[in-house]
């Protein structure tokens, strides 16, 4: 598994999991400790930006996800709900990543970048292969429509299991069906994208 996924999972998702089973170890209630998650989410998200000096779009995406719960957290007691509050931000996760290709910026291609990329010569050689050849570029418009209706399907099978099985093992399962998603993207899209590039790269040398 590529190093800068794991550093994602580790900083960016385990915390908010940790802090909720934490709190219900010392006998906080399953709203207390949910809201407590999505705290420790944001804070983490907000941590990175400002750090950073820039938006980060997973870090922001994390901080969506947290930050509407820590808000709707305001609004309702019901703690089913706001376990499907990161359905709809996966959901619209989707939608936004759909969109990238109609206005012809996939966002799969930055992703790759920031995951992929081993250093700034990489990245730069991926910016002319971009620029040139369109099969390259198309490789990312696949990309990025596939992980559109991953995370679609994932927020989709999230919500049915919320009203089925207890809070608590819905507080995990939903972050490990995240995760899951995740890793099972990212290692497609590593070697999805590195066939695309060798693809790309073979053509420009026999064109040369």
């Amino acid at each position: 598994m590529n190093r800068s996924v794991i550093k994602v999972i580790v900083w960016d998702v385990l915390p908010s999991v940790a802090a909720y089973y934490a709190l219900r170890a010392l006998d906080a209630s399953e709203y207390v400790a949910l809201l407590s998650a999505a705290a420790v989410g944001f804070v983490r998200a907000a941590y990175v930006g400002i750090r950073e000096r820039k938006l980060d779009g997973f870090a922001a995406f994390m901080g969506l996800i947290f930050g509407l719960g820590l808000a709707l957290a305001f609004v309702t007691g019901d703690e089913r709900f706001l376990l499907t509050v990161k359905s709809v931000t996966t959901g619209s996760a989707a939608a936004v990543l759909a969109a990238t290709c109609l206005v012809r910026r996939p966002a799969a291609y930055g992703m790759a970048k920031r995951f992929g990329a081993e250093d700034a010569a990489t990245a730069a050689r991926w910016d002319r292969l971009y620029e040139a050849d369109a099969r390259f570029r198309r490789v990312y418009v696949v990309m990025t429509l596939t992980w559109a209706g991953a995370l679609l399907a994932e927020s989709a099978v999230r919500i049915p299991l919320i009203y089925l099985l207890p809070v608590d093992v819905m507080a995990g399962l939903s972050s490990a069906l995240l995760i899951g998603t995740l890793v099972l993207l990212a290692a497609w899209s590593a070697w999805y994208g590195r066939r695309g590039e060798q693809a790309a790269t073979a053509a420009q040398q026999q064109a040369t």
